[in-house]
């Protein structure tokens, strides 16, 4: 029988692969994620999205099929805005702790 290692992990898939601005990619995707859910939950059309958002047809597919690279933090923030939704980051000082900071976020 073989052993599987496993490794826990940080907690932010793109510190564990070595990323680049690996809290500025999580952001995004859980803003791209919530927006996402927002359209799924509402159940708007591609041609409703773009009328709310401003975003022309291959954008909204980029958003509704989830293509992570197409958008900054700050587009996904304010097609959020859009939608109908406040984004508010917080940052705060982590007490007793060493290492590098976090962005979270949390959903609608």
């Amino acid at each position: 029988m073989k052993t599987i290692q496993v490794e826990d992990g940080s907690g932010n898939v793109f510190v564990d692969i070595g990323s680049r601005n690996p809290q500025e990619k999580l952001l995004r995707a859980q803003l791209l994620s919530a927006a996402q859910a927002v359209i799924r939950r509402r159940r708007l059309s591609q041609a409703r999205i773009a009328a709310m958002t401003g975003l022309k047809q291959p954008e909204v597919s980029n958003l509704v099929n989830g293509k992570f690279t197409a958008f900054s933090a700050d587009r996904v923030a304010s097609i959020l805005s859009s939608l109908g939704y406040d984004v508010e980051v917080r940052v705060k000082a982590k007490a007793g702790v060493r290492r590098p900071a976090q962005a979270v976020m949390v959903g609608p």
